[in-house]
């Protein structure tokens, strides 16, 4: 018997789980744990190591990573990117053997040990709930994390493809401090709902839904279907939108929320909205870019008559 994705919340425990099929995801969470309790530098090591490995076996997703690189950073020499692919993967792997540090964690312990800029904006968002606007970056779910110990909120996950034992993980580690975590078929209700109550919506803006689920605008000077909720939202909740990023020192291996003052966003569903936002994210972004998670297919959807920009 395997877990089944609820509507309402993460996959729950149940004795399957423990099935010989899962033993190697049991194995690697094993691991994450123990890495919990080691210093950086074997961490560093090990995610280095993880880091080289995946440029030689997998070339594909190694390869969204150049092409995104290149779609947004044209005017960078083309060996100053291949440095930034070669950091980008190496934080990647260093923030996933960070997970096991993140999912045990007693509350107060992640706060402790982030840096965080414009400490003032940090302060006001514990006093004034609002719209959490962030980006897939390496430092994500450390961020997330962090602030759930004190920031009561929502958020929207995406349940791993045909692995129960990984849900339950990760809705462990999401949900261990307060946070209500639901799938993206239940809508955007109930975070309005939060928001409208006084909790707070940790909403990631960057993901290419697709050309049915938004508009066409600018990002990094190229064409991306951009979902313009995020306005919308904070008009609706009469609520503050707060852009924040959550990043990965690779040589101390401390973690920093970097925000920004809070923005007003145009309360459309149109281009102007969309592209408001993606100014927003660029702004993050360009702090450090090699923060993003560049493995993913952000420029997936193409305006009508252009050519498909991952090759396969």
């Amino acid at each position: 018997m395997t877990g089944r994705r609820s509507q309402s919340g993460p996959t729950a425990f149940r004795w399957g789980f423990v099935a010989p099929r899962f033993w190697p995801t049991w194995l690697a969470i094993g691991l994450l744990h123990l890495f919990a309790f080691t210093g950086h530098r074997p961490r560093r090591a090990f995610a280095g190591l993880l880091a080289r490995l995946y440029r030689r076996f997998n070339p594909r997703r190694v390869g969204i990573v150049r092409t995104n690189l290149a779609l947004c950073f044209p005017e960078e020499p083309a060996d100053v990117r291949e440095e930034w692919v070669r950091r980008h993967l190496e934080l990647h792997f260093l923030a996933l053997v960070d997970l096991g540090r993140i999912r045990r964690a007693r509350r107060g312990e992640l706060t402790r040990q982030t840096d965080v800029a414009n400490q003032p904006v940090l302060d006001r968002l514990r006093r004034e709930p609002g719209l959490i606007l962030t980006v897939h970056s390496v430092g994500l779910e450390w961020a997330a994390a962090m602030l759930a110990e004190t920031v009561e909120g929502s958020t929207i996950y995406k349940p791993f493809a045909d692995n129960p034992v990984i849900d339950w993980w990760f809705a462990g580690m999401r949900t261990r401090h307060g946070t209500q975590a639901l799938p993206r078929e239940r809508g955007m209700g109930p975070h309005l709902k939060a928001l409208r109550g006084g909790r707070s919506f940790f909403y990631i803006a960057d993901e290419d839904l697709g050309g049915g689920h938004g508009v066409f605008a600018p990002f990094f000077g190229v064409e991306k279907a951009t979902l313009p909720l995020a306005g919308k939202l904070a008009r609706a909740a009469r609520c503050p939108v707060y852009p924040v990023i959550g990043q990965l020192d690779e040589t101390t291996g401390r973690y920093r929320l970097r925000f920004l003052d809070p923005v007003e966003l145009p309360a459309s569903a149109d281009r102007e909205a969309a592209t408001a936002i993606n100014r927003v994210i660029e702004e993050l972004v360009r702090d450090d870019p090699v923060q993003l998670m560049w493995s993913l297919k952000y420029f997936k959807t193409t305006p009508p008559g252009e050519s498909e920009r991952y090759r396969r």
